[in-house]
């Protein structure tokens, strides 16, 4: 009998919480925001958006959030506002049974800044998506600048092979993902200049010479000769010896003033 009674409460209790819980959610639908409250993460201090900015746009659009119901379309339709803000990578919009709305947004990472032959200037993420410039901050990251005809366009991603994208820029999105993998290229490599050949030219943060990189293959075999240079060689002869390093050739280094 007392084996059967505990059975019983095993059973009825996770069901009686979940119909506490169900209530609960389905009453929260009949009763008004009191608070909005928006919670953003960026990477690496890239404080894009703030979430005065958010609550501004979403504003703009509804007017007023606190006083609503909080009842699925009001839900779908400020994650749809959130969501299509250029600089929001992920977002989620949920209601607390404290009668709160909240989102949490985490902000896209850029990997790149472009300038482009029209003089656009944006953002390449670490997905390949292009996204616009802030007001509020300036990312610290690589540059590329010169013979990229793409234009600009908000949430394009450059890496999906059925975009219209010119091979030159997914062969720089590529070149530039691998720098940025690397910790010691990533500190040292400052700009990606675009030939009108197709080739590409780095400038180190130090300034020292024009690394002639030529197209984006063999990456890895290329920066290897290139730190086994600067490892072996240029401490000898110091940084400011050459102008140009060419590393376009497999195997050999070319160097001119």
């Amino acid at each position: 009998m007392r084996k059967a009674i505990h059975i019983a409460l095993l059973i009825l209790l996770p069901a009686g919480l979940f119909f506490m819980l169900g209530f609960a959610a389905s009453n929260n639908l009949h009763k008004p925001c009191e608070q909005l409250t928006i919670n953003v993460r960026s990477h690496n201090g890239n404080h894009f958006l703030y979430p005065a900015d958010v609550r501004q746009i979403i504003i703009e659009r509804l007017d007023t959030v606190e006083g609503k119901m909080m009842d699925p379309d009001l839900l779908h339709e400020i994650d749809q506002i959130v969501q299509g803000i250029p600089h929001v990578d992920k977002a989620s919009t949920y209601r607390t049974i404290n009668n709160e709305l909240k989102i949490d947004i985490t902000l896209r990472d850029p990997l790149l800044r472009v300038i482009n032959s029209q003089n656009q200037s944006f953002y390449i993420d670490r997905n390949g998506d292009m996204f616009p410039l802030s007001e509020n901050y300036t990312a610290r990251v690589m540059i590329a600048t010169g013979r990229i005809q793409t234009e600009y366009a908000p949430g394009k991603n450059i890496a999906e092979p059925e975009e219209e994208t010119e091979e030159s820029l997914r062969r720089l999105y590529g070149l530039a993902s691998y720098i940025d993998q690397d910790d010691f290229w990533k500190a040292f490599i400052d700009h990606i200049y675009v030939r009108p050949n197709g080739k590409f030219e780095l400038t180190p943060k130090n300034g020292a010479h024009i690394i002639e990189f030529g197209h984006a293959d063999h990456i890895e075999t290329k920066f290897s000769n290139l730190r086994k240079f600067y490892l072996n060689t240029l401490p000898q002869i110091g940084w400011h010896h050459y102008n140009k390093v060419n590393v376009e050739f497999n195997d050999q280094i070319i160097c001119s003033k």
